[in-house]
């Protein structure tokens, strides 16, 4: 399972567009502190957030609909892929069953990138709902830690981890005022067009507490329960 730091240090570093960013959120009192050197995109982090794989799905979804699963290259590191790699017999005996582009025993990997026969991700299987996470869902029923086989960008998604240099990390997400830096408009994912009263910082608990600790998601929770306390747009934010 590759660690935050492990899998950021394959990537690409922060440019200057981020390091504007923080100073916007900061000029306008919008900028939290998770604790230790890990700042905190409050606006984004506070926005309503709600996974609807029915409304997103390819081919369920209506025009304009974009998803995690059908539209962003997910690139996966040396350790998750060969990590996949070593689940895949069974893996692919499983989603043979269930997903016809697993009976042509499709490349799942192209460049460091998990390929998308179909228009979807190989991984998202169809499901009850739409498509669901095949690596997800495996790692449930062998009882591993979410990460064995999960790629981190789908892990994090739509949260963003941005390293603004060692060791200074900030913690945001594809929202309307990051899309731009991140080359993806935030509205046609209708996981964050909706008007939900759940915020992503609390739908995104478990996936925090496994990559910062239970403690540090929680200073998380606080520190954007206060933002939205103070802005006045804490409706449905919790207690």
């Amino acid at each position: 399972m590759s660690s935050l730091r492990d899998w950021l240090g394959t990537g690409d570093a922060a440019d200057a567009d981020w390091g504007g960013h923080v100073r916007r959120l900061a000029a306008r009192g919008e900028l939290g502190f998770g604790g230790g050197d890990l700042l905190l995109d409050l606006p984004a982090l506070a926005q309503p957030h709600a996974c609807r794989p029915a409304s997103c799905a390819p081919r369920l979804r209506a025009a304009g609909c974009r998803s995690c699963c059908a539209d962003l290259d997910v690139e996966v590191s040396a350790a998750e892929q060969a990590a996949i790699e070593a689940a895949l017999p069974s893996l692919r005996t499983e989603l043979a069953e269930r997903d016809p582009r697993w009976q042509a025993a499709p490349s799942w990997v192209d460049g460091g990138v998990l390929t998308r026969p179909g228009g979807r991700c190989v991984f998202a299987a169809p499901a009850p709902t739409g498509f669901g996470c095949a690596l997800h869902a495996a790692e449930d029923r062998r009882g591993l830690p979410r990460g064995a086989l999960k790629p981190m960008p789908c892990r994090l998604f739509p949260l963003v981890v941005v390293d603004l240099g060692e060791p200074t990390l900030l913690l945001t997400a594809l929202h309307r005022s990051t899309g731009r830096h991140l080359g993806l408009p935030a509205r046609p994912f209708p996981c964050l067009s909706g008007d939900d009263t759940v915020r992503l910082v609390d739908s995104a608990h478990d996936t925090l507490a496994e990559l910062w600790g239970a403690r540090a998601a929680g200073r998380i929770r606080r520190a954007v329960r206060r933002y939205l306390r103070n802005s006045g747009a804490d409706a449905g934010a919790g207690a």
